[in-house]
C-alpha cells in the first residue's frame, strides 16, 4: 500500500505538475530583448533627428539585453545563446558607430545652420548669399532624404558656393560653411546607412528559433504529462480493481473465519458435553455430536473409525441408510495414502482421483486423522455425497480437536466399563471375604451365647433358682443386642438428608448418656458452638456419640471421666486421617476423651474391624458402626491412645453452612445468576450456600464448559465465583466476558485485596457479592482491568 501510494503521488506530480516556469522565463527574457532592441532603434532614430542628446537610455537598454542573454544561458541551448550573443556584439558595434557619427553630424548641422543664418543675414553678401541659401535648403533636404539625387544636389550647391565665394573671404565664414557642408554631405548618408544596417541586423531570427525550441520543449513536457495522466488513470483503475479483488478475498476470508469461529464454538460446546457425559449416555451423545459436526460442514455422513475397534463404526447418516459394503476399509485405506496437514486434517476436493476408490462415490471428503508411522489408528470423517460448498482448510483446522474429544469419550467409556467390571469383580470378592469373616464372627458370638444359655439351663435343671433364670435372661439379652448391632451394621447406609442443630443434638444425647452410664463415671460436656448445623441424620449421628461414650465408659472398670467437646474448624487443604480423607470445607470437630487404660498400637490398628473386641461380653460392632455412619456423612475420624494414657477420638463432620447462612443476618441477593466453577461434584456446598444467600448458582465442573457458556451468552451471568481458582483462570473468564465481576476465592487467608477466603464463609461471601452487586437484580458497570476479585 505504501508503494502504491508513492507511485500514485509520483504520477500525480508528473501528470499535473508540469513546470512551465523555465519556458515562461525564457519567453520573458526574449520579450525583454525584443523590447530593448526596439528601444535602442527608437532612441537612435531620435538621436538622428536631433531629439535625443543623452545616450543613457541607450546604455540601459544595452545592459538589459546583456542581462537577458545571460539569464537565457540556463534556460535554452548554448548554441542558441551564442547566436544571440553574436547578434548583440554586432549591434553594439553598430550602435557605437552610430553614436559617434551622429554626434559629429549633430555638431556639423548646428554649425552649418549658424553659418547659413550668418551669411544670409549679411547686407553685402551678393551672389554668394543666394547660393548659401540654396545650399542650406539642399542640406535640409538631405537630412530628410539621403538618396543619391539629394546628395548630388548638395554637392552642386557646395560647388556653386565655392565658385561664387569672394577670394578675400575664403578663410572666413564661407570657408567654414563649405567645410561643414562637405562633412554633412558625407555624414548624413553614412549615418542613415548605419541606421539601415542596424535595422537589418535584428534579433528576430535568433529569438524565433529560441521560441520555437521552447515551444517544442513545452509541447514535449505536456505530452509527457498527458502520458503520466494516462498512467495515473490506468494505475488508479488497476488499484481499484485490486482493492475490489482484495475486498472480495477479505470478505471470503472473513466469512471463512466466521464459519471457523462458529465451528470452534460448536466444538467447544460439544467438547464440554462430551467431557461431562456419563458412561451410559456415551453412544447417544456421540451420535448427536456426529450429526451436529456433519450439518455444520454440510456433509451427508459423519463417522468415527478406530482401526483396532471391533464391531460397527460410530456412524451418522442423513438418509439413515447403511454405507456400502467395504466402505470403512476403503476410507481407512484412503486416509493411509495421504499425509495430513499440521493440524492433522485431510481435505480431498471435488474431482480428486482418490474419491473414486470409495464405494458409492464421493463429491468431497473431509477428515481428521491420528496415525502412527505406518497406519491410521483413528479417523473422524465427513462424506459429502452431493454437490455443494466444500469447507476450506481453515474451517477444518479445529476438526482435530473434535476427534480428540470424541476419542476421549470413547476411551473414557471403555475405561469406565472396564473399571466397572473390575470394581464389580473386586466388590464381589470383597463381599465374599467379608461374608466369610462376618459369618465366622457371628457363629463365634452365637456359639458363645448359646453355650452360656445351655450351661445356665443345665445349672437351672440341677438348681432351679431365680438366679439361674436371670443368667439365662441376660444371655438372651446379649443375643438380642448382638442381633440389633448386626442389623445396624449390615443395613444400608443411605446418603444423609436434612440438617441437624448441634445444640439440640448434644442436649438430647447428654440426657440419654446420664441415664445410661453408671453413676461412678463423671460425664463432662463442653458448651456446643452456637447456631452450628450439621448435614445428616440426627438419629444416626446421635448413635455415633452414644457408641463412642459407651465404648469409653465400658473401657474403664472403676471410676473415671468421659469428656465431650465440640468446636468449629475450617480446612483449606485436603487432610488424610486414620479413617477417611477430608476435603477443604467447614467442619464441626467432636472430641471424645476418656481416662481409661488406653490401647497399644496393635489394638489401635484393629478397633474398627467388625467383631474385634478386647472386652469380655463385647461383640465388636460398636466402633465399626460408628465408622460406617461417619463415612456416610462425608466425615472422617482420628484416634490417639497409648497404654495408661487413656484414649481420644476425633470425629469431623461437614457443617451445613447453607442452612447456617439462611438463619444468620447477612446481606441477601435478589436472584442474580452467579457462575460457579468447582472441581468436585460431591456435596457441592458452594451451590447450596449461594442459594441460601438469595442467588441463583449455575455450577460447572469443567473450565472448558464454563468458558463456552460465557462466550455463548455473556449476559446470562451477573457474577463469577471461582473457588480455588487461579489468577490465570480469572483472566480467562475476564477475556470471555470483560464486563463480568469476578470473585476469586483463595485457600490462603488474607490472600489479597478483593479476594475472599476459601472454603467459603457465609458472612464474607455475602458481603463480597453485595459490594459487586449493590442492588438486587442490577448488574453494575464494570471496567475491565486487572483481576483483583
Amino acid at each position: 500500500m505504501a508503494a502504491a501510494l508513492l507511485l500514485l503521488t509520483w504520477l500525480l506530480l508528473r501528470g499535473f505538475g508540469v513546470d512551465t516556469r523555465p519556458f515562461d522565463a525564457a519567453l520573458e527574457r526574449l520579450d525583454e530583448i525584443e523590447l530593448a532592441e526596439r528601444t535602442i532603434g527608437r532612441d537612435l532614430l531620435s538621436a538622428r533627428a536631433g531629439l535625443l542628446r543623452d545616450y543613457d537610455p541607450l546604455v540601459r537598454a544595452e545592459r538589459r539585453v546583456e542581462r537577458a542573454i545571460a539569464q537565457l544561458r540556463g534556460l535554452v541551448a548554448p548554441e542558441q545563446v551564442e547566436r544571440l550573443e553574436a547578434w548583440r556584439a554586432g549591434q553594439e558595434t553598430l550602435v557605437e558607430a552610430i553614436k559617434s557619427s551622429n554626434a559629429l553630424l549633430q555638431n556639423s548641422l548646428a554649425q552649418f545652420g549658424r553659418l547659413t543664418i550668418q551669411l544670409t543675414a549679411a547686407p553685402d553678401g551678393g551672389g554668394s548669399l543666394a547660393e548659401a541659401g540654396r545650399l542650406g535648403a539642399a542640406v535640409l533636404q538631405l537630412t530628410l532624404d539621403t538618396s543619391a539625387p539629394a546628395v548630388e544636389e548638395v554637392k552642386r550647391g557646395l560647388a556653386e558656393v565655392h565658385r561664387h565665394a569672394p577670394p578675400e573671404r575664403e578663410g572666413e565664414p564661407v570657408a567654414a560653411l563649405l567645410a561643414h557642408g562637405w562633412l554633412l554631405h558625407e555624414l548624413l548618408p553614412q549615418v542613415d546607412e548605419l541606421l539601415r544596417a542596424l535595422q537589418a541586423s535584428t534579433s528576430g531570427p535568433a529569438r524565433e528559433a529560441i521560441v520555437a525550441a521552447v515551444q517544442l520543449r513545452r509541447a514535449a513536457a505536456e505530452a509527457a504529462a498527458r502520458h503520466y495522466r494516462l498512467l495515473l488513470y490506468a494505475s488508479a483503475v488497476l488499484l481499484l480493481a485490486g482493492a475490489l479483488l482484495l475486498g472480495i478475498r477479505l470478505r471470503a476470508r472473513s466469512l471463512a473465519a466466521r464459519r471457523h469461529a462458529a465451528f470452534e464454538h460448536m466444538l467447544a460446546r460439544l467438547s464440554a458435553q462430551l467431557i461431562g457425559t456419563r458412561p451410559g449416555e456415551a453412544h447417544a451423545v456421540l451420535d448427536r455430536a456426529l450429526e451436529e459436526i456433519a450439518r455444520r460442514l454440510g456433509a451427508q455422513r459423519a463417522y468415527l473409525l478406530i482401526a483396532d475397534q471391533r464391531g460397527q463404526p460410530h456412524l451418522w447418516a442423513a438418509d439413515r441408510a447403511a454405507p456400502p459394503h467395504g466402505w470403512a476399509e476403503a476410507v481407512l485405506e484412503l486416509a493411509g495414502r495421504h499425509l495430513p496437514s499440521a493440524e492433522g486434517t485431510l481435505r480431498l476436493g471435488p474431482g480428486h482421483p482418490g474419491l473414486r476408490d470409495v464405494p458409492g462415490g464421493l463429491h468431497a471428503w473431509l477428515a481428521a486423522v491420528r496415525r502412527t508411522e505406518d497406519r491410521v489408528v483413528a479417523l473422524l470423517g465427513c462424506d459429502l455425497t452431493r454437490r455443494g460448498r466444500v469447507p476450506s482448510r481453515q474451517e477444518l483446522a479445529s476438526l482435530g480437536l473434535a476427534l480428540d474429544a470424541v476419542l476421549n469419550l470413547v476411551t473414557r467409556s471403555g475405561l469406565e466399563a472396564e473399571r466397572a467390571r473390575l470394581a464389580a469383580r473386586q466388590a464381589q470378592s470383597r463381599q465374599m471375604e467379608m461374608l466369610g469373616a462376618f459369618a465366622s464372627g457371628i457363629a463365634h458370638n452365637i456359639n458363645n451365647i448359646i453355650g452360656a444359655i445351655l450351661g445356665f439351663a443345665e445349672m437351672a435343671q440341677a438348681d432351679p433358682s431365680a438366679a439361674r433364670i436371670a443368667d439365662i435372661r441376660r444371655a438372651a439379652e446379649r443375643a438380642r443386642d448382638l442381633a440389633s448391632d448386626i442389623l445396624a451394621f449390615g443395613g444400608p447406609q443411605p446418603r444423609p438428608q436434612g440438617e441437624v442443630e448441634v445444640c439440640a443434638l448434644l442436649a438430647e444425647t447428654e440426657a440419654l448418656l446420664r441415664a445410661m452410664l453408671p453413676p461412678h463415671l463423671h460425664l463432662a460436656f463442653g458448651p456446643p458452638p452456637a447456631g452450628a448445623m450439621v448435614r445428616g441424620d440426627a438419629t444416626r449421628l446421635q448413635q455415633v456419640i452414644l457408641n463412642l461414650c459407651r465404648n469409653a465408659a465400658q473401657a474403664m472398670a472403676g471410676a473415671g471421666e468421659v469428656a465431650l467437646e465440640m468446636e468449629l474448624r475450617t480446612l483449606r487443604a485436603r487432610r488424610s486421617l486414620r479413617l477417611g480423607e477430608l476435603r477443604p470445607d467447614h467442619y464441626i470437630l467432636i472430641h471424645v476423651r476418656d481416662t481409661g487404660p488406653g490401647m497399644d498400637a496393635t489394638t489401635l490398628g484393629r478397633i474398627f474391624e467388625p467383631f474385634f473386641t478386647t472386652r469380655q461380653g463385647g461383640h465388636g460392632l460398636g466402633l465399626a458402626t460408628v465408622q460406617e455412619i461417619v463415612l456416610a456423612h462425608g466425615g472422617a475420624m482420628e484416634v490417639w491412645s497409648s497404654p495408661g494414657q487413656g484414649s481420644r477420638f476425633e470425629v469431623w463432620l461437614p457443617r451445613a453452612t447453607a442452612v447456617e447462612a439462611a438463619r444468620c443476618e447477612v446481606p441477601r441477593g435478589g436472584g442474580e445468576v452467579v457462575l460457579l466453577l468447582h472441581d468436585d461434584d460431591h456435596l457441592p456446598y458452594e451451590e447450596e450456600l449461594l442459594a441460601a444467600l438469595g442467588y441463583e448458582p449455575q455450577g460447572f465442573t469443567g473450565v472448558a464448559a464454563a468458558l463456552a457458556a460465557l462466550r455463548a451468552d455473556p449476559g446470562r451471568f451477573d457474577a463469577a465465583l471461582l473457588p480455588r481458582g487461579s489468577p490465570e483462570l480469572a483472566r480467562a473468564v475476564r477475556r470471555a466476558a470483560p464486563a463480568l465481576p469476578v470473585l476469586l476465592a483463595s485457600p490462603a487467608p488474607g490472600a489479597g485485596s478483593g479476594r475472599i477466603d476459601w472454603p467459603l464463609a457465609a458472612e464474607e461471601l455475602a458481603s463480597a457479592l453485595r459490594k459487586r452487586l449493590p442492588r438486587p437484580g442490577v448488574r453494575p458497570e464494570v471496567v475491565p482491568g486487572p483481576i483483583s476479585g
